[in-house]
Parts: C-alpha cells; structure tokens; sequence
C-alpha cells in the first residue's frame, strides 16, 4: 500500500488516497461509506492487487483529507471531488466499487459520466434505505462520543459498535478514523456531515437506469439497510445487472466477512476489466 495526497479544485481541497497494485493494471477506485475512510477496503485490496491498480480515497470530511470549506457534504459535490480526482490523476475510464454511501456517489458519477466507468461493483447501497438501518446509523451518529481519553477506551467503544470486525480492521479504524489532539483521541469526521440526509429515491432510480455499464449490485446476508427486494429490482432496472449476496454479513460487508466479498467481486471485475 502506498498514500498520495492530490489537489482538487485548483488546490482547495486536498484528498488523501491510499494505493494497491501497479499503475500500469487496469484501474478501479473504491468509494467508503459515511464514517469510514480509503483504507477500509484494505483486505480486498490486498487480494485484488495481483490483477488491478486500486486507488481508495479519504472521501471529503474523512480520514486524512480536508474538511470542505463551505461544509457541503451532498451527492453532487462527491461526484465533483471523484470527477476532480479522476481527471487530476489522470484516470481516463475506471471501475468504481462504492459501499453505501460511496455506492450512491458511484451510481450517480456512472449516471452523469458513462464515458469514464468501466465497470461499478455496489455494496449494501440503494435508492430505497430500510427504515430499520437508518434509525440504527441516526443512533449511533447521535451517540457518537466527541473523544475518547485513551486508545483502550476507544478500541472498547468501536468493538461494541462494530462486532463482526477483525482486530485488523478495529486497529485500522483506530488509526484512520482517530487523532491524537490535546491528549485525546478525536474524530477525523467533520460533524457538519451529520445528521445523514439521504437523496430522494426516485433520484437514485434514476441514476440508476441510466447506467450503461456493468453493475453488480452485493447485498449483505444480514443487512438492515437494504432489502432483498430492493436489491432485486435495482439488478432488474439497469441495463447490464448481475446480484450477489455475501453470507454472515451485515451492512459493514468488508469488515464482517472480506473473504465473501472478495468470491462474489473479484470474479466480476475480471470479466469486466479483462
């Protein structure tokens, strides 16, 4: 893994991203969900490496990328920050993997941008959110505390919220999602994204039925955010769906079972990206 800091619309915005595998392999950028950061794909990644060039970046507000200075945290300035990236790297056509919110980002920058993506890979993401998950993350985000004053109490409070991770994944959030400030331990979030604001659904129909290139829409076995027949008809609108589900996973797919994810994606980006 290797990092990389770049300047986004002209030098007012510098995004962090971390890297896998050799320029020269066929590209795919992996978009994080609303409290994660790049290096969250870091088990897939490592996998995958052999075969693609992966580029993951801190999504504005997160990790180690800048806050945005007028604190827009919406769809539309996402997909301007991966249009930015895309043309700063250069990154002429790509795949892109989102996980739920980086999936609703991808699905709309492969609406608005055809041309550029190669392939889509969309994790535990969908136009119609289930009103369990969202009254869980709206919980969870309210509870949130400001810092922690030692690194036992934070790995204690993110091993409760997140019970299916491995110790890897609980050490990575710990040093990715975490900063030592004044003695304490804060949040590389900035607060101005919450509370969460989904897009309206028929947006993301949409979106989605304008997509012209390959899409395989995962679905978490235990996921409280989509539903099975959500994600069943967003496979049947687009015009090249395939569905997968990962087993003894909930909505964090990656942390709760990489393994899974890793079957179901991989074989899908190497017919695509072949």
């Amino acid at each position: 893994m290797t990092s990389r800091r770049i300047a986004l619309h002209d030098g007012t915005l510098q995004m962090h991203c971390v890297t896998w595998g050799a320029p020269s392999a066929p590209p795919i950028v992996m978009l994080h969900g609303l409290r994660a950061y790049g290096q969250w794909f870091e088990e897939f990644a490592e996998a995958a490496a052999t075969d693609f060039y992966l580029i993951a970046p801190d999504q504005r507000g997160r990790g180690s990328t800048d806050w945005a200075n007028d604190a827009r945290y919406d769809t539309d300035s996402y997909v301007a920050d991966l249009l930015q990236l895309a043309d700063n790297w250069p990154l002429q056509r790509f795949a892109i993997i989102g996980h739920s919110m980086g999936g609703t980002n991808a699905i709309n920058f492969a609406a608005r941008y055809p041309e550029r993506v190669s392939a889509l890979v969309i994790i535990d993401s969908s136009p119609d959110l289930n009103p369990l998950g969202l009254g869980r993350i709206a919980r969870e985000t309210s509870a949130m505390p400001p810092s922690f004053d030692s690194e036992a109490a934070a790995r204690s409070y993110l091993r409760a919220l997140h019970v299916g991770a491995s110790e890897r994944s609980i050490s990575t959030r710990l040093a990715c999602a975490l900063a030592e400030q004044a003695g304490r331990l804060v949040w590389r979030l900035d607060s101005a994204i919450f509370p969460l604001k989904p897009d309206p659904p028929e947006r993301s129909w949409a979106a989605l039925a304008a997509i012209e290139c390959p899409t395989l829409i995962v679905r978490a076995s235990d996921s409280d955010l989509v539903t099975i027949e959500c994600a069943n008809r967003m496979v049947q609108i687009l015009k090249h769906g395939e569905g997968a589900s990962v087993p003894n996973a909930g909505h964090m797919v990656l942390e709760d079972n990489p393994e899974g994810f890793t079957n179901v994606a991989w074989p899908f980006l190497r017919k695509h990206l072949s």
